[in-house]
């Protein structure tokens, strides 16, 4: 384990919580354990700076997709809103230029087009940094950027007076680096924009779908901000956008003189939620493995709706695969294939009823639920119950078995 913080770099990140080893979750299988690749997942907090992070990233040539079709689809509304504020950032000249990072920038830069940027431009991962796989996001790009590959891309395109990085930072295994790195993409009064995940909503809700390989880093609004505090970089502008799961936070840093702060110490109550997160976890598991252990005794079969990372986390950490019939998921490309570290196949949701499942788990992005549950109405009319895999949710797994274990 790495003790070693990845944003003030000390030497102090204590472990909050060992889910032992762990699949890969981005590997889609002919046949189960083919391509399995396990490894540590363990959270971590900083005793300096609170940061919560993995302590034992995954390899960055092991979390490279195997597949070309994964594709993830960040939340969007707030995008009319951040291009305005973008727009309007002081000291831009009259017509600007910025660039994105990965795919997910795209739509962003379309808005800033429409706006007053006369140029946008993106990596291309393949030409810019000799990537062949395609679909790939932060976790393949960022380890590929460093000073030659920078030196390159601004000989080609020029430098940037706004970068764009959507859901990348949390990705950095080596984030000092990357801050570092990507620095060299600006213009002398240029503006990075970060968007990230806030994971408030999940730590206070004890939602354990939250730890993923592919995060690094995770940030609530106070880490995120102090972030920049340990860096070159000075924080101009914070948003936070609300939405169901997991909210949306960004920063707007640029080039700072200053040299990094020192002597920051976090508030205490830092700490409170994510070790209250931490000691929930077994309690959690026990009560969720002791509902299904009966239901598929007494009452009838289970299966999981949404073949992506959520559910691989839920049914790996808290050992339930052995009461789940199979995995629900209308992507075509998924269907027949396994999921990650998994005897679980993946099927059409239409094996909800050709296979007379009884329970139903939503493990999905939650603004799609109620969409699925119109969509299976017969499945609920004959006495088929959806529950959430979300803690937050009236009809969650965790609050049905809570109530049953309780009685």
């Amino acid at each position: 384990m790495n003790n070693n913080c990845q944003v003030c770099s000390g030497s102090s990140v204590k472990k909050l919580l060992d889910f032992g080893p762990q699949p890969l979750c981005n590997r889609f299988s002919i046949t189960p354990h083919e391509d399995d690749y396990y490894h540590p997942l363990i959270l971590g907090q900083c005793q300096d700076c609170s940061l919560i992070q993995l302590m034992d990233p995954i390899p960055a040539s092991e979390i490279i997709p195997r597949v070309d079709w994964l594709r993830y689809a960040e939340p969007e509304r707030h995008l009319d809103n951040l291009a305005d504020i973008v727009s309007s950032l002081d000291s831009l000249p009259e017509k600007p230029v910025a660039c994105g990072v990965t795919y997910k920038d795209d739509s962003l830069l379309k808005r800033l087009e429409e706006r007053s940027f006369e140029k946008t431009w993106r990596i291309q991962p393949k030409q810019d940094l000799g990537i062949k796989e395609k679909g790939i996001a932060g976790e393949t790009i960022i380890p590929k950027l460093n000073f030659n590959s920078v030196n390159n891309i601004t000989n080609t395109y020029g430098y940037a007076d706004v970068v764009i990085a959507r859901h990348v930072l949390e990705h950095a295994l080596d984030t000092q680096v990357f801050l570092s790195t990507i620095w060299n993409m600006l213009k002398p009064e240029g503006y990075i924009v970060f968007e990230v995940p806030d994971c408030t909503k999940q730590l206070e809700n004890k939602d354990y779908t939250l730890p993923w390989e592919e995060h690094i880093l995770y940030f609530v609004p106070e880490t995120l901000k102090s972030t920049f505090d340990y860096t070159s970089y000075e924080l101009t502008q914070y948003c936070h956008y609300p939405y169901q799961t997991e909210d949306v936070q960004v920063v707007i840093i640029r080039k700072a003189e200053a040299h990094a702060k020192e002597n920051l110490q976090p508030p205490p109550e830092a700490f409170i939620l994510p070790e209250a997160y931490a000691n929930s976890f077994e309690n959690h598991r026990k009560i969720i493995y002791s509902y299904l252990k009966e239901y598929v005794s007494n009452v009838g079969k289970i299966a999981f709706y949404g073949a992506g990372h959520l559910s691989v986390m839920l049914i790996k950490s808290l050992q339930i695969e052995e009461f789940i019939e199979f995995i629900i998921d209308d992507t075509e490309l998924k269907q027949k294939l396994y999921l990650a570290g998994t005897s679980l196949q993946i099927k059409p949701s239409e094996y909800l009823e050709f296979e007379k499942i009884s329970l139903c788990i939503l493990c999905l992005n939650i603004e799609h639920e109620n969409k699925i549950m119109k969509k299976h109405n017969r499945f609920i009319a004959e006495g088929g119950i959806f529950a959430s895999a979300f803690p937050m949710q009236e009809n969650s797994l965790f609050k049905i078995a809570n109530n049953n274990y309780r009685k």
